[in-house]
């Protein structure tokens, strides 16, 4: 019983850190992918790093526009 206590405690955990992850790709991913630098962050890792730290970030970047855009409003649950 305890064995299946700890490998649902364990699943839980490992599923937590996947869905985590994921959502920073899907993040980068929508990103224009340019590294220009001109949002302060240096490169769009370190936008997607400043966007996981506070969702208003991504206004910071200049060249994120049109559809790109859009579906990154949608990933952050904006508008």
């Amino acid at each position: 019983m305890i064995g299946i206590i700890i490998i649902t405690i364990t699943s839980l955990i490992l599923g937590i850190i996947l869905v985590s992850i994921d959502n920073e790709d899907e993040i980068l991913k929508h990103l224009p992918g340019l590294n220009c630098g001109v949002c302060g962050f240096g490169s769009c890792k370190g936008m997607k790093d400043a966007i996981n730290k506070d969702k208003n970030n991504y206004l910071k970047c200049k060249p994120l526009r049109g559809k790109k855009k859009e579906e990154l409003e949608k990933i952050l649950n904006i508008k």
